[in-house]
């Protein structure tokens, strides 16, 4: 499939040859083709049913939210997706959802720079206060990328996916305003 170069005139967040743009619906096949197979869909939505379809992630970002791509300068095919949402009724606190890198470069620090764009556009451009997400316990890598970017498990919630049929234990895990600050290189920093 071939991608044309995404235009720079809309990008959210850079850093260094890595930058963060509008998710493009014309690239949800591409995209949706990532997860290669029902447990790898099951952590990245879990009441998303199988198969992953470009409709189905049409539906993922709700009111208010804010569906990405990762881009890395000098390759026309993006790398990453990511949501930044608002929480319901809650100011200033906002929602990291399905984060998800292709394939080829998983393992690579791509998850990482593309999470630690989406924190400077939550906390620097957005003004957050917090940034919040759940991820399974037994999803190793994804939390090693959140605990590299600063995420914090601040508690659990079970909750009932029809997709299983039963509930599951998920981590809570939660930057501040203020922990953002202090981390190397944040562009809050004191």
């Amino acid at each position: 499939m071939s991608v044309a170069p995404v235009h720079l005139d809309a990008v959210y967040a850079r850093r260094g040859s890595y930058y963060l743009v509008p998710f493009e619906a014309a690239l949800a096949p591409f995209v949706a083709a990532w997860v290669q197979d029902h447990h790898a869909l099951f952590w990245l939505a879990p009441k998303t049913p199988p198969p992953l379809t470009p409709a189905k992630m049409a539906e993922w970002p709700g009111p208010g939210g804010c569906p990405m791509l990762l881009y890395h300068d000098g390759f026309s095919k993006p790398r990453g997706y990511v949501e930044l949402n608002p929480m319901p009724n809650e100011n200033r606190h906002l929602w990291l959802g399905h984060c998800l890198i292709h394939p080829r470069w998983r393992g690579t620090g791509q998850g990482r720079q593309m999470v630690q764009l989406l924190l400077e556009l939550a906390f620097v451009q957005r003004t957050a206060d917090s940034v919040s997400l759940v991820v399974f316990p037994d999803n190793v890598a994804a939390i090693r990328c959140y605990r590299a970017t600063g995420f914090l498990q601040v508690g659990e919630q079970t909750k009932f996916f029809p997709t299983t049929n039963r509930r599951h234990c998920m981590l809570v895990m939660r930057i501040t305003r203020k922990q953002y600050a202090v981390l190397p290189g944040s562009p809050l920093a004191p």
